[in-house]
């Protein structure tokens, strides 16, 4: 028998265990409380409001997950079970079919924005302060795109973080343009000098607009100190400011809408249709704003168009799928693809900034394949780490950590890590032959306090011959695919003549074909492109409404 009152209930989640309240009435669910959590601010926000809403409203645990949160979501569904069942529920009490009523809509306004990333929302705030109607769609069930779940760093200079060190755009496009000619292609000049003449400002948009603080230093490939990032808040420093701008400014986000259609009437843009679960959408507008993430969420899609990533994991949402090539194809709009990636070393799925990806990206320390050999210069930049794993004769990453390595009590509480007695114990573990892995590390240890001749490290410390190690195992991934629809200086799309397409503008990963080769140039660029082509873009629609 289901007893009436408040029970307590503990599921894991995404980071941490969930913990909730659930109250019973006359043997129904009446409310659902989330009293303990762990998990990501921003990203998990939709489903710790929504899924409580649906429980109670469909007197059922049966509702489906929060798109783009669905570890937070099961979370909060089976602390929900584990309630119901202190409460005396059997397994098939309250696991009813969800309700679901069907609706269409109408709607008018000036400027559609498709996509909730750092792209879109500030193309979507900029149009609204320009004085223009605003409609945000989002594929997922949360705002932020993949911008949410990254390291929440800006490539700039001349911001007033770091103006007296560099302030010099210039030297910033060079910087581009040369890694590009490296990475065996070239990059679009005009595109390119817009992102570096405007960098600085777009730093300075958080801070002086939202109040972010940053710091400014050198990161990765360039030694100039052009990273900036708030080491307290990461990438909720920046997102969370802008959610709470589009609240204030009252622009609708419509969720877990499918792009269908962009609808032209006599070459003039005339709409956009959307299909959901819940509720389809019909809107009249007069432009749109396209940045709705990349590609390589899609395994299929990544390695069509970037097929030197084939076999790697993917840590960006399954929504980057490329739909804006389908969306845009009666639009005649032209894209560029030059196989290129954002490609990262990770330890787990879970976060890129997190322990475990954080030791096998920066930590200083030896790194071999399954053959027993380096394979890298270990700590280097990770588009460059990945580059070299891609490349490697063997199929299979490990970073070893000796008793005496400055990471090693960090990498003692990751759960991914191999602890090893011997180095015998380590070749086991990576599958290699031990003799083969005692060469290389006594190569390694040979290069202490002088050049590393095989990779050109100069700051590498013995590894202790004796035990105990702990190992861990990492995995090329690619957390962004460069390529999408082509545009122009002011963001607007281009057709298959390089002609613009009048009231349709793309920015963030959407449109990185012609700003990336293959290779990811340095830590923030992204961000910084999508600020500042996301601003571009809101402003140009905006003002191609109005008219």
């Amino acid at each position: 028998m289901i007893k009436d009152g408040t029970f307590q209930g503990t599921a894991q989640g995404h980071n941490a265990n969930i913990e909730v309240a659930v109250s019973v009435e006359n043997s129904k669910i009446s409310a659902v409380k989330v009293t303990d959590h762990k998990e990501t601010a921003l990203l998990s926000d939709n489903a710790l409001k929504l899924i409580p809403e649906k429980i109670v409203a469909n007197r059922s645990t049966a509702v489906d997950a929060i798109t783009g949160a669905t570890f937070t979501s099961k979370g909060i569904l089976n602390a929900t079970r584990a309630a119901l069942t202190n409460a005396g529920a059997s397994k098939n009490d309250f696991s009813g079919s969800e309700k679901i009523t069907k609706q269409e809509h109408q709607i008018t306004t000036d400027v559609v924005v498709l996509g909730t990333g750092l792209a879109g929302l500030n193309a979507a705030i900029t149009a609204k302060e320009s004085g223009a109607d605003v409609v945000l769609i989002e594929k997922t069930g949360r705002l932020g795109g993949n911008s949410v779940v990254s390291g929440g760093f800006m490539y700039a200079t001349g911001s007033k973080f770091n103006k007296d060190q560099d302030n010099d755009p210039e030297n910033l496009l060079q910087f581009y343009e040369n890694f590009a000619k490296k990475d065996g292609g070239e990059i679009d000049h005009d595109l390119v000098k817009t992102i570096a003449d405007n960098s600085g400002a777009a730093v300075d948009y958080y801070a002086d607009k939202y109040g972010v603080e940053f710091m400014a230093m050198s990161l990765g490939i360039s030694k100039k100190p052009r990273t900036h990032i708030n080491y307290k808040l990461g990438p909720v420093a920046i997102m969370a400011p802008l959610y709470k701008h589009i609240e204030e400014l009252n622009i609708p986000v419509l969720y877990n809408q499918s792009h269908e259609e962009i609808k032209t009437d006599n070459s003039r843009i005339a709409g956009v249709t959307t299909v959901g679960k819940y509720d389809d959408y019909d809107i009249s507008c007069k432009s749109v704003v396209i940045a709705v993430g990349g590609f390589d969420g899609s395994r299929k899609t990544r390695d069509k168009y970037a097929p030197s990533a084939k076999g790697t994991r993917s840590m960006s949402t399954p929504y980057n799928d490329a739909d804006y090539l389908k969306l845009t194809e009666s639009l005649h709009a032209a894209s560029e693809f030059k196989d290129g990636v954002m490609g990262i070393m990770t330890a787990n799925y879970l976060s890129v900034g997190g322990a475990a990806n954080s030791l096998v990206v920066l930590g200083k320390t030896i790194a071999v394949n399954n053959l027993g050999k380096r394979f890298t210069k270990e700590g280097q930049h990770y588009s460059l780490m990945y580059n070299d794993a891609r490349k490697s004769e063997g199929n299979k990453f490990f970073w070893i950590f000796d008793k005496d390595n400055e990471s090693y009590k960090v990498a003692a509480t990751i759960p991914e890590a191999k602890k090893c007695a011997s180095l015998a114990d380590v070749a086991q573990v990576v599958g290699c032959d031990q003799q083969e892995l005692s060469d290389t590390v006594s190569r390694y240890n040979s290069f202490a306090g002088k050049e590393d001749p095989d990779f050109g490290r100069d700051d590498i410390k013995p590894v202790a011959q004796d035990g105990p190690y702990y190992v861990i195992e990492g995995y090329p991934t690619t957390v962004a695919g460069f390529g999408g629809l082509k545009i122009n200086t002011n963001a607007q799309v281009l057709d298959t003549s390089d002609k613009p397409i009048a009231g349709v503008y793309a920015a963030g990963e959407s449109a990185t074909g012609q700003i990336f080769v293959h290779t990811y140039p340095s830590t923030g660029t992204m961000l910084t492109t999508c600020t500042v082509f996301g601003r571009i873009a809101g402003k140009n629609a905006a003002n191609y409404a109005k008219k």
